[in-house]
């Protein structure tokens, strides 16, 4: 398998190692996860956009 290196923000790297995550396995999963919904035909509702974009900005992707 072809492999894709990402860069993160110094405090998301920190948070990775002290939680013990596997980043690998996160990014594939919430790649497939994003993907499996943009085969469906459903809108998010207003809530869910704003779940999404406070998870986002937690995660250092957005800013406000």
């Amino acid at each position: 398998m072809p492999r894709k290196t990402i860069s993160l923000p110094e405090d998301l790297a920190d948070f990775v190692d002290e939680n013990h995550i596997n980043l690998s396995r996160f990014v594939q999963d919430k790649l497939r996860e994003l993907s499996e919904s943009e085969d469906s035909e459903e809108d998010l509702t207003e809530e869910e956009a704003k779940e999404i974009a406070q998870k986002l900005e937690k995660l250092g992707y957005l800013d406000r």
